[in-house]
């Protein structure tokens, strides 16, 4: 039964809710529990989940709505079990001490840097008052639109200002991480990228050839576009080039359009220092002081020759079983990784939500079909849940329903550490991997990890755990793809 409960005038962060959610959620083991606040999108949300019922369609933008598919008794219970948490974070953050008693006085100290997580269409107006403070703004939102954009990033460039995102989930600034970050050694290799897990993939590969950072800057998205004309990227170039302790720059994006590109790669052609380009799936020759890289390791490992010839990535080696004609199902939480994973297997026919050929393109994101590769961070898998780098609810549900058809030959699963991150992901892998090999003995798992040694969530014992689940643990993305092709398509 569809029941919609209504806290009148009760407006609470977005994550907050989802995360009270997927507790309850968890609790209750029912997955038809969402917890949003009435605006006009969310309430399409909940109907497109058929979760909206006729008493919460009444709910005006400043509710909120708990909304359940559960008897009578159960959705009551499950509804207390909300309150209770959202009860407990109310005084969490009443018990915190608060530096700042408004935006106002924030912006009055002498933080350089701004940090934004609010709803998309509130932050034009508090980020042009931040940069107007003389504050570099990190706009971790998304759904901001573009025209703001393109107007904020020409105000902070008139500015001598960096503005990150909208959509920027990765930064590391003064060896502080920001966002969905790791933790890297510093050092004297700047980053630039319009690309969160990219970066994250990047800085991670670095660090475990012992190289580390300077700078880690991420511009969002859609900088790379014509519209934009990569306002940010470009301006990160000119920090970094002024920045005594970098020595190498290296660029990451999905392909810029071509007049963005070429405006980056002049600028890095007239530039002092050594660069690294990686646009993923162009394939470019040297020249000058300018290598390109075809995929996110490469670009690691040429960064990091560049400052000891020697540098070497560490290698796994398995065993590598043979399942032809068998499929792929690949379930990634970051997006670059999956982006990279279709270039890297660009001669294969494989099917995606993201695909770079569109012909290949799901018609049912929910459903896979032969090889299919699935990039489960779209919005179509987080309308309602958090990123799934932070909750595994449908990926775990995901790896299920593809344990369950014969077809299935191996699992490709993205693992990523680091803060922002859940604490323990490969706990919540391993625990999906023991029950799909349950459901399907046949399956192999492969899964890379991107992180550091430094993580919070330590790294071996996160290798450890997916390894005694029966996974086949490799350190980058590249690694585990290729591992993937010599399984399944080697002749």
């Amino acid at each position: 039964m569809l029941k919609n409960f209504i806290l009148k005038d009760n407006y609470n962060d977005s994550v907050v809710l989802m995360n009270a959610a997927n507790s309850v959620r968890n609790e209750f083991s029912n997955k038809n529990v969402s917890a949003v606040m009435a605006t006009p999108q969310n309430m399409e949300l909940l109907e497109s989940l058929g979760l909206l019922s006729d008493e919460g369609k009444k709910a005006l933008s400043a509710d909120l709505i708990f909304a359940v598919d559960a008897d009578t008794a159960e959705a009551e219970k499950m509804f207390a079990s909300f309150q209770k948490v959202m009860a407990a974070k109310s005084s969490e953050k009443d018990s915190a001490e608060e530096s700042d008693s408004s935006f106002d006085t924030a912006l009055l100290d002498d933080a350089a840097l701004v940090l934004m997580s609010i709803p998309g269409r509130y932050v034009p107006r508090e980020a042009e008052r931040a940069l107007m403070a003389g504050k570099n703004v990190m706009v971790f939102s998304d759904n901001v639109p573009l025209s703001d954009e393109i107007r904020l990033k020409k105000l902070a460039v008139g500015k001598k200002l960096l503005f990150m995102g909208p959509d920027c989930g990765t930064c590391i600034i003064n060896g502080k991480g920001l966002g969905f970050a790791n933790v890297i050694k510093p050092g004297n290799i700047g980053i630039a990228g319009a690309s969160g897990s990219g970066i994250q993939e990047l800085t991670c590969a670095i660090d475990k050839m012992g190289q580390g950072m300077s700078q880690v800057i991420g511009v969002g998205g859609r900088d790379i576009k014509s519209a934009v004309g990569g306002l940010s990227l470009l301006a990160a170039m000119d920090l970094l080039e002024s920045d005594k302790s970098t020595d190498v720059i290296v660029i990451i994006s999905k392909p810029p359009d071509a007049d963005v590109a070429d405006k980056i790669i002049s600028k890095a052609k007239a530039g002092r220092k050594e660069y690294v380009i990686n646009f993923l799936t162009m394939e470019l020759k040297d020249f000058g002081n300018i290598k390109f890289a075809s995929n996110l390791e490469e670009a690691a490992v040429r960064a990091c020759r560049l400052l000891n010839e020697k540098a070497v990535l560490p290698v796994s080696a398995h065993r590598l079983p043979k399942l032809k004609g068998k499929y792929l199902r690949a379930l990634y939480a970051g997006g670059t990784l999956c982006y990279e994973a279709l270039y890297l297997l660009k001669d294969i026919e494989i099917f995606s939500n993201t695909p770079i050929n569109k012909d290949l393109s799901l018609q049912d994101v929910f459903k896979s079909i032969k090889n299919s590769l699935v990039d489960m961070g779209e919005d179509d898998f987080t309308r309602g849940y958090p990123h799934p780098m932070m909750d595994f609810t449908l990926r775990k549900q995901r790896i299920a329903q593809e344990a369950e058809d014969p077809q299935t030959g191996v699992i490709l699963l993205d693992c990523t550490l680091g803060w922002g991150c859940h604490n323990d992901p490969a706990g919540e892998l391993a625990e999906a991997i023991v029950e799909a090999t349950k459901t399907n003995p046949g399956i192999i798992f492969v899964t890379p990890i991107t992180g550091s040694y430094g993580d919070p969530q330590d790294y071996n014992a996160q290798q450890k755990k997916l390894e005694e689940a029966g996974a086949l643990v490799y350190h980058t993305n590249r690694q585990a793809v290729e591992a993937v092709r010599e399984i399944l398509f080697s002749k």
